[in-house]
């Protein structure tokens, strides 16, 4: 047995010869990736220029703005909104709002758009042009101007400058609104300093306005800036007024007093006043100026039946969206009748608390 073993591993000279050759080849082989890093290939300055160019393509393409022109919020196109630099998503979101019968009646209107930054806003807000503006040639790029590259800055009244100037000027949606609240409610700039009491004006802001302040003469100032209420105060119950008792408010005209009872009977009705603020056609300061005259009385809303409305009439209720709507029919076609509306919190989709408790009192099961 140790003899047949012997034999077996016993090499002749040309198989000696030949298993070392293989070995230096192994170690040669196994040596080249280490011997080449010794040795590093020379670089043209043809490949390294090229890569610069290819790599400042690149960052020019990331750099690159969307392309400005101006536009009709009512009128634009998904395809238009997102040649503007808006997302998908967003452009969706304003043409639902138009389907659903909103409408962009001023351009502060269109700031209130649900996901739209203030940084968005401010960009676009010179470039809007609404129905009965003079517009140029739609899609027409618009010239340069202050205001396409920042803020503009010009002389101005804070006595009887107008929220869109504000907004040019490039002041933040506090500050705006603080000004307008002021004046609304007797306020007067007698000078150019009154402004440091504007809540939301930040130092910074108020440096780069304040040398284009100019105030008029008390005298001088507009009555118009401080609207007058009706002399004999009437309080509008929001649940039961027509439009007759709602157009005695100041800012409250025939279309927006029949927009705010169509929104009422969307929602099925108020219960609360505040609820009135959220109608997208109702300036902020309208509404705080007409705060004082609402009047909550009797609630008795209208609810949707979770077990019998379809995807159609869970979407028109202002409160939900069509996602919301189809989940909300798929839970209960998959896991049988609602017992309460607590029963859609068990959605994993839809877990917003805030939301439940704002759309809650608007449904029930029978």
């Amino acid at each position: 047995m140790k003899t047949q073993l012997f034999n077996y591993l016993r090499f002749t000279r040309t198989e000696r010869q030949g298993t070392l050759a293989l070995f230096v080849l192994a170690g040669l082989a196994l040596s080249i990736p280490s011997l080449l890093h010794y040795f590093p290939p020379e670089r043209s300055p043809t490949d390294f220029s090229t890569f610069q160019a290819e790599l400042a393509a690149l960052d020019q393409t990331r750099t690159r703005l969307p392309e400005l022109f101006y536009f009709d919020p009512n009128t634009a196109t998904p395809a238009e909104l997102m040649q503007l630099g808006l997302s998908e998503k967003l452009a969706a979101t304003i043409e639902k709002y138009r389907n659903k019968g909103g409408k962009f009646r001023e351009p502060a209107d269109f700031g209130k758009i649900w996901g739209l930054t203030e940084e968005q806003f401010r960009h676009l807000q010179p470039f809007i042009r609404l129905g009965g503006q003079a517009t140029p040639e739609h899609n027409t790029p618009a010239p340069e101007t202050p205001a396409a590259t920042g803020p503009e800055l010009f002389a101005f009244d804070p006595n009887a400058v107008t929220e869109a100037e504000l907004f040019r000027m490039g002041l933040p949606s506090a500050a705006v609104k603080s000004i307008l609240n002021y004046r609304i409610k007797g306020g007067v700039f007698r000078k150019p300093d009154d402004l440091k009491k504007i809540y939301g004006l930040s130092a910074t802001d108020l440096e780069r306005v304040l040398h284009y302040a100019q105030c008029a003469a008390p005298e001088k100032i507009p009555q118009a800036q401080a609207p007058k209420m009706p002399e004999t105060p009437i309080l509008v119950d929001i649940n039961l007024s027509g439009p007759e008792q709602w157009k005695t408010l100041p800012g409250i005209g025939e279309a927006r007093a029949r927009q705010l009872i169509q929104y009422r009977e969307k929602l099925g009705g108020f219960q609360s006043v505040e609820q009135i603020a959220e109608m997208r056609s109702l300036p902020d300061s309208v509404f705080r100026q007409i705060r004082p005259w609402l009047h909550l009385g009797a609630t008795q809303l209208r609810k949707i039946n979770l077990n019998t409305a379809s995807v159609a009439d869970l979407d028109a209720h202002p409160y939900i969206s069509k996602r919301q709507a189809e989940l909300i029919v798929a839970y209960r076609e998959q896991h049988g009748a609602y017992h309460s509306p607590d029963d859609i919190a068990q959605m994993r989709a839809i877990a917003d608390q805030a939301w439940l408790s704002k759309v809650k009192p608007y449904l029930g099961v029978q």
